[in-house]
């Protein structure tokens, strides 16, 4: 009888996993973010976003530190833009 509980166990936890509920949740808070979330939705955006976020800052604190002290660091320098070369084919065929 205790190997029926365990595979039970193991199906709903196999079902659970496959079903993503909380990478669904995480998704629908994210999308809450550009519209003007009110009242309820806000209240279950915020908690969702900030336990996301604490976790992630949990599991991960030095990478959570670091990105903290360069928050505001600027962009890297662009690389600088392709050039036309209306000699190319001759060029290439020019290569061993």
């Amino acid at each position: 009888m205790a190997w029926l509980y365990a595979l039970a166990t193991l199906a709903v936890g196999y079902l659970l996993g496959r079903a993503r509920l909380g990478h669904r949740l995480s998704d629908w808070a994210n999308w809450q973010k550009y519209g003007k979330p009110t009242g309820w939705r806000y209240a279950v955006m915020f908690t969702v976003l900030s336990a996301e976020n604490l976790g992630w800052l949990v599991a991960h604190p030095v990478q959570g530190w670091h990105a903290w002290q360069h928050r505001n660091d600027p962009p890297p320098p662009r690389s600088p833009a392709p050039q036309y070369d209306p000699d190319w084919a001759a060029k290439r065929r020019a290569r061993p």
